[in-house]
């Protein structure tokens, strides 16, 4: 998908706590910004000190009014991006200065080549899809979330497994009982799910994936569902809270005789795809795919 964007400004974001790399990437920024003077950068208030003259250092309300979101780092912070993004429309560039960066489409050694493509509109898009978890108290809507990656399902008290009663478009499923449940996008079956033991969903399927974390029963399985008009009940199965953790961001409680419903969102993430890129090359340079065995 290729959309008509104009990049006037360009915010960055980025946590110089977590990426050795991100005072490269801000001086390779700072010199094509010097260069490119019609083009106006402005970074996050926590990059003050290292972000160098013609960049601008705003606050988050500023930021998210850019035309273009730079995330540098690893995932964490693309996912931040997306947050800031949402309501906004803002399309977002993943710059790797982490480590395995699924959701990155470029690296600092190659920034400056990346932003001449942006100038020059040699680049696309691709939307990703976002889940809407509501809480509701009764009747009442006591909450309301909407994640990129996953939905994760936890014990309120620690060391404790969680009992989920889940249901599917009104129709019981099954009660999970694990350490813990997780209920990924696409995007976020490259996340916490893979390391679960999830599969992975190709970006563009409308679908989620429910893998519990080291369930007790051998016969639980991942499975994957369409969310496409339809929706996903969960509820504690015991008396007993569980905690709904939003992208590893967010907590919220869910009482004992709350439910949460999970549905497909209106919204949606978009991300900047360069030329040369895609998720099949992805997998195979972030995962080692190659065909042959490594090297010792």
């Amino acid at each position: 998908m290729k959309k008509d964007f104009h990049f006037r400004t360009i915010g960055i974001v980025g946590w110089k706590d977590k990426s050795p790399d991100l005072a490269l990437a801000l001086d390779v920024i700072s010199a094509w910004a010097t260069a490119h003077p019609q083009v106006k950068f402005c970074a996050l208030e926590n990059l003050k000190g290292i972000a160098r003259k013609p960049i601008k250092v705003v606050k988050e309300s500023a930021l998210c009014k850019s035309d273009l979101l730079l995330a540098i780092g690893g995932d964490g912070t693309v996912l931040s991006a997306a947050h800031m993004a949402l309501g906004h429309d803002t399309p977002i560039l993943g710059v790797n200065a982490g480590r395995v960066g699924f959701l990155a489409e470029t690296r600092v050694e190659d920034l400056t080549q990346t932003l001449d493509s942006l100038f020059a509109g040699d680049f696309s898009t691709r939307e990703r899809m976002m889940i809407d978890a509501v809480v509701y108290h009764g009747k009442k809507q006591v909450a309301k979330q909407t994640v990129l990656n996953e939905v994760h399902v936890r014990a309120h008290a620690p060391e404790r497994m969680v009992n989920v009663s889940v249901a599917y478009n009104g129709t019981a499923l099954t009660d999970y009982w694990a350490d813990s449940l997780l209920v990924s996008t696409p995007t976020g079956s490259t996340a916490y799910n893979l390391a679960a033991g999830g599969p992975i969903i190709h970006p563009a399927t409308p679908a989620v994936v429910l893998t519990p974390v080291a369930p007790s029963s051998l016969s639980v399985r991942p499975l994957v569902l369409s969310l496409s008009s339809k929706k996903l009940q969960m509820k504690s199965a015991v008396d007993g809270p569980l905690d709904l953790v939003f992208d590893g961001r967010t907590t919220i409680v869910l009482k004992p005789d709350d439910i949460v419903t999970l549905s497909e969102s209106k919204s949606v993430t978009t991300f900047i795809r360069m030329r040369h890129t895609g998720f099949v090359g992805a997998l195979r340079e972030k995962l080692g795919w190659t065909g042959k065995p490594r090297q010792v």
